[in-house]
C-alpha cells in the first residue's frame, strides 16, 4: 500500500513541477497586450456600419504582433483579415469593408492577437463584438 502511495506521490509531485514549465515554453502570458473587437456607424457611409480588430502592446520582450478579424452577418462569414506590427505602441488593425453591411443588420467581430517573443513564444488574447 506504501508503494502505491509513494508512486503516486512521485507523480504527482513530477506533473506539478513538470506541466506548468512545459506550458510556460509554449505560451507566455502578454500583460501588457490590449486586443479590441469594434463595430460602429461609418463615418463616411450613413445607414452602414463597419468593424475594427486591432491589437496593441507595450511589452519590450515582443517581435511581431498580429491581429485576425472575423466578421459575421448572422451566423455568415463575411470578411476576414490580418495585420502586423513589430513596434510597441503601434496598432496592428484591420478594417473591414467601408459602406457594404447596413446598419439594420445583425452583425458579429471575432478578433484574435498573438504577441510573438524572442525564442519562439507567444500570447494569444481574444475580443468579440456584435451589432
Amino acid at each position: 500500500m506504501k508503494k502505491v502511495t509513494l508512486a503516486a506521490a512521485a507523480t504527482s509531485l513530477f506533473l506539478a513541477i513538470a506541466i506548468p514549465t512545459f506550458a510556460a515554453d509554449i505560451d507566455t502570458p502578454d500583460p501588457n497586450v490590449t486586443t479590441v473587437a469594434f463595430i460602429s456607424s461609418s463615418q463616411s457611409s450613413p445607414n452602414t456600419v463597419r468593424g475594427k480588430s486591432y491589437a496593441l502592446t507595450s511589452n519590450t520582450k515582443m517581435t511581431s504582433l498580429n491581429v485576425q478579424g472575423t466578421f459575421y452577418q448572422s451566423s455568415t462569414q463575411k470578411e476576414t483579415g490580418t495585420a502586423t506590427t513589430t513596434s510597441r505602441n503601434t496598432e496592428a488593425a484591420w478594417f473591414t469593408k467601408d459602406g457594404v453591411y447596413s446598419s439594420n443588420g445583425s452583425y458579429t467581430l471575432n478578433t484574435a492577437s498573438r504577441t510573438y517573443f524572442s525564442g519562439g513564444k507567444y500570447a494569444q488574447d481574444y475580443a468579440s463584438d456584435s451589432w
